[in-house]
């Protein structure tokens, strides 16, 4: 009944999150993705990582940004100054990494991905 009664408990954080972002709630675990190109801005994501941590702060439930990071996905080739910007939680600064494990899969920045055992 432990499991039910968190994601009831947390089920209204997708109200942080505004359009052109998407989230992914799995037990304890959330993902916060958006697409952008020269034209939209890195900004919304940053803006919906302010509401969870005020969201956060609200319901006293503490977030764990030691273990958050930031995977800047984009095909081979391209550029963009958005591997620039900057993601924080509260006051902690989310180190951008190349690869990234979730579940035994570890997925790369040039969607490519690898099955751990």
């Amino acid at each position: 009944m432990g499991p039910v009664l968190f994601i009831l408990y947390i089920n209204d954080i997708s109200r942080c999150i505004n359009s052109g972002v998407k989230i992914k709630l799995f037990a304890d675990d959330t993902k916060l993705y958006s697409s952008f190109d020269d034209f939209a801005t890195p900004n919304p994501l940053q803006s919906c990582l302010c509401a969870i941590t005020e969201w956060s702060d609200h319901w006293q439930l503490s977030l764990s940004p030691s273990k958050c990071v930031v995977l800047n996905v984009r095909p081979s080739g391209s550029r963009g100054n958005f591997d620039k910007y900057i993601y924080k939680i509260g006051s902690v600064e989310l180190p951008c990494v190349e690869s990234v494990t979730d579940l035994g899969v570890t997925y790369c920045n040039r969607l490519k991905f690898f099955i751990t055992y």
